[in-house]
């Protein structure tokens, strides 16, 4: 278990956007397939990923903007649109000047697992996930309240972040949180699970 708080800061003295290593093992907090970080950028900053990795990245403005291109849809990241990024799928992130993001990433593995265990079959095919995100939306903030309650007992080293049994339910339940929040290619059937069960 790691908690770390920590911030990444993107800057550079002549204005010119500074490599990032997404390599580099800097965290607020992992719980499970779980981790959270902040990333502050101090100038505008273009990224493109051809391949992102085996896992989700959820990126949260808490300042600025952003443009997202991601497949064939193109769209503004701002404090009430997030974006996700997704395994297999190339993106473009051209970030202004003052934005800060949290970002969320989620486990490929673990969250395909977790999807799996729901719906009582493997999955006939990945994942995908609706590339922007309605901060909105009520289903979403239930989601971030949790996202935030994590930050809060990592920021305040509650016991909670050493106990590796309620930090597994911990992650359960931001899994399952997400899966129900954000649409997807299998939102349908779990629409249709959660009907048959009240």
């Amino acid at each position: 278990m790691v908690t770390v708080l920590a911030t990444v800061q993107i800057a550079s003295d002549d204005g010119s956007a500074l490599p990032f290593d997404r390599l580099e093992p800097v965290y607020l907090a992992t719980a499970g397939a779980i981790g959270v970080y902040y990333f502050d950028y101090g100038t505008d900053a273009r990224m493109s990923s051809d391949e992102l990795g085996d896992f989700y990245l959820i990126q949260i403005p808490l300042s600025g903007t952003a443009r997202i291109t991601s497949g064939a849809e193109e769209f503004d990241s701002t404090m009430s649109v997030a974006s996700i990024l997704q395994p297999g799928r190339p993106a473009t992130m051209q970030w202004h000047e003052g934005q800060t993001q949290l970002i969320i990433r989620l486990a490929r593995e673990g969250l395909e697992e977790h999807l799996e265990e729901i719906l009582g079959s493997p999955l006939a095919e990945p994942l995908i996930f609706e590339p922007q995100m309605e901060l909105g939306s009520p289903a979403i903030r239930g989601w971030r309240e949790a996202v935030e309650l994590l930050e809060h007992e990592v920021a305040n080293h509650d016991p909670m972040t050493a106990d590796s049994a309620a930090m597994e339910e911990f992650d359960t339940i931001l899994l399952s949180q997400f899966l129900s929040a954000q649409p997807n290619n299998y939102s349908a059937r779990l629409r249709s699970l959660a009907q048959s069960l009240t």
